[in-house]
């Protein structure tokens, strides 16, 4: 279930002579040079050797946002307005999202038209259940236009998935994270009017837990935006 060591592995960020380490992005130089005050026996250092010790991770905002590149193209053609997204895992020596099974990606795609009115989605994937169901106002994202990132738990036994009970018995019912140096690609269309010019705003978003289980234990943790880009076709 946790296997980031082994994501790891199978990349090309194992190589030794051109890979990066865990800790090159885990546990970056800070630019100290002393590790003990000089009054206490410390000496200075080669600030490169410092690293930090604060192991940066899911919780670090600017990590998250440095992850992965997002791109979108979109092309109207009379009625119909194709949308193509990117999501390019260029910057992370494991999948993501990696460790708990818990987390999962959530892109969000949305086209709205020249008067600011949604446009509705005729063709494409939209999210899963476990995205919650309920207002999208408040985080619910369930059949919006998208698509989810997770390693999907099944309990054995029960059936129940996605499951956060891992130390049960388990097995994985799904797994479409993004390898490294990996892109997923995904297409939607929206319904639009011939010659209008509408915007499209796609959002990638980082959850910590599965909606459902969130509200159950009354967790708070907000989702965050790891990237978003916004085409606005007449602009071009």
């Amino acid at each position: 279930v946790y296997d980031s060591y082994g994501e790891w592995l199978a990349s090309p960020y194992s190589d030794p002579k051109s890979g990066k380490t865990c800790q090159y992005c885990h546990m970056p130089p800070v630019g100290d040079d002393l590790i003990v005050f000089p009054g206490k026996g410390g000496f200075p250092r080669d600030p490169a050797r410092i690293h930090s010790h604060q192991m940066l991770g899911a919780a670090n905002e600017e990590l998250l946002r440095n992850a992965v590149t997002l791109a979108a193209e979109d092309r109207l053609t009379g009625d119909r307005l194709s949308v193509t997204v990117r999501i390019t895992n260029d910057k992370t020596g494991h999948d993501v999202p990696t460790d708990s099974p818990l987390r999962q990606l959530i892109l969000l795609v949305s086209a709205q038209g020249a008067d600011g009115r949604r446009l509705p989605q005729v063709e494409g994937p939209t999210l899963p259940p476990w995205c919650g169901v309920g207002d999208p106002e408040k985080g619910y994202y369930a059949g919006l236009p998208g698509k989810a990132f997770a390693k999907v738990l099944q309990e054995i036994g029960t059936d129940e998935a996605p499951t956060a009970a891992y130390w049960n018995r388990t097995r994985v019912l799904s797994d479409n994270r993004i390898a490294s140096f990996a892109t997923d690609s995904s297409s939607y269309v929206f319904a639009a009017s011939p010659g209008e010019s509408p915007t499209v705003e796609v959002k990638l978003l980082f959850r910590r837990a599965y909606k459902a289980l969130a509200d159950v234990k009354r967790w708070n943790d907000p989702d965050i935006v790891m990237a978003t880009t916004q085409v606005a076709l007449g602009s071009r």
